[in-house]
């Protein structure tokens, strides 16, 4: 088991999890290794910071040192149900009250953390801070309940005073605006969901190879690599939708084979923890290029593909069989005046009674715990609004099916 002692000053083994610890450090949301007891074994600057005290005092102590009792035995009965099910806990919202009496709301989700040999040794955290995000939503709700209010009496007011009317105008104005930014903090939040979660299990994997003493200089580079890449994600994801409403955004020429692969290696990690194989076939005999917003359609992708990933899993559930091998077949071909994408899963496929509405804002059939009903919104946004394209969502034998088809005018 990894500790903050466990390891000689100065050994390879010692500046791997230095290493480790640093990019942990730099990760702005909290961090943290449990044993079976729920005991910290370690904990990144962030989590140490946010629980008012220091990664050395966390060390070998539980939450009950740091939190409310009633807070902190609901965090261990979670981390039991972890380590007894392996089922892991998605994105639990809830609120926490620090050693100093501040309270905040955090998204947090907690991971079985596996030996090398695949027995559960404890479990892996990471959370993040919604409090602004939750004063957003309220702020909203405030504003639309009194938008309402107002709506309801604005015929009366307006034939009473012009005056009042244009002052009406404008508060719709800035209501408008204020709406926008409550969906684009939505969607930033969704999209930091599966790095966030893949960064969960690079670590974890990671730590496990070098617990077992396998880890070397090719799987640190690996792990610098895979980790640098989705902390840019991350970073990149709220630049890129900082002007995702403006009709006026400039447009780029971009390959779609690179948007596919760029996606795929953001997923490279969690595909491969609920072992399901992708496969590309492109059928162009070039590089296909359009002309459109490549990051913005790479967040559609992964929408997708985690959806499909979600499906897969679900369908697992269903059948009884953990060893159900999961596939996702990505197929780019051409036709007529457009490019052709067609992601096919093996997973529970769509059900008749909500396909008609699976790209409806807010509409989800994960229950309120596990979806947002924005991840599929976004993509028909994206592909449909800013890229003049089509989506459509179908079923074939194994699954679901999703084609995305965009013209190319270069």
């Amino acid at each position: 088991m990894i500790t903050n002692t466990d390891k000689p000053a100065g050994s390879e083994d010692s500046r791997c999890l230095d290493f480790l610890q640093a990019i942990m450090d730099n990760i702005p949301d909290s961090i943290f290794f449990k044993d079976t007891e729920s005991r910290f074994v370690r904990v990144n600057k962030a989590k140490a910071e946010n629980s008012k005290t220091t990664a050395e005092d966390m060390v070998g102590k539980a939450d009950f040192d740091f939190l409310p009792a009633a807070q902190a035995q609901r965090a261990f009965e979670d981390e039991l149900s972890v380590i007894s099910t392996g089922v892991p806990i998605k994105n639990k919202i809830e609120k926490i009250t620090h050693l100093n009496g501040t309270e905040a709301w955090v998204s947090a989700t907690k991971i079985p953390w596996y030996d090398n040999s695949g027995n559960i040794i404890g479990t892996v955290g990471i959370s993040r801070d919604i409090t602004e995000m939750i004063a957003y939503e309220e702020k909203l709700k405030e504003n639309a309940e009194a938008l309402k209010i107002l709506n309801e009496n604005l015929e009366e007011k307006v034939r009473q005073e012009v005056k009042k009317r244009r002052d009406q105008e404008q508060l719709l104005f800035q209501q408008s605006r204020l709406a926008a930014m409550g969906e684009m903090i939505s969607i930033i939040a969704h999209q930091w969901i599966s790095p966030l979660n893949s960064l969960s299990l690079i670590i974890a994997d990671y730590a496990a190879a070098v617990e077992s003493g396998t880890a070397s200089a090719q799987s640190l580079t690996q792990l610098v690599e895979e980790t640098t890449e989705q902390i840019d994600f991350m970073s990149h994801t709220i630049k890129d939708f900082k002007d995702f409403f403006e009709p006026s955004k400039k447009k780029f020429i971009f390959s779609l084979i690179e948007a596919i692969n760029s996606v795929m290696s953001i997923l490279s990690a969690l595909l491969k923890h609920n072992s399901i194989d992708v496969f590309l076939s492109v059928e162009t005999q070039t590089d296909p290029k359009i002309s459109g917003y490549p990051n913005e359609f790479k967040q559609a992708l992964l929408n997708i593909l985690n959806n499909a990933k979600d499906s897969i899993v679900e369908k697992r559930k269903v059948m009884g069989n953990e060893r159900y091998k999961g596939k996702i077949e990505i197929t780019l071909f051409k036709s007529g005046q457009y490019y052709n994408l067609t992601i096919k899963d093996n997973g529970t496929g769509i059900s008749n009674s909500v396909k008609e509405k699976i790209f409806d804002l807010y509409f989800t059939t994960k229950g309120k715990h596990s979806g947002t009903g924005i991840g599929l919104h976004m993509a028909k946004t994206i592909v449909v609004d800013n890229m003049n394209g089509l989506i459509l969502a179908d079923n074939h034998p194994d699954g679901a099916i999703f084609t995305i088809s965009v013209p190319f005018d270069i």
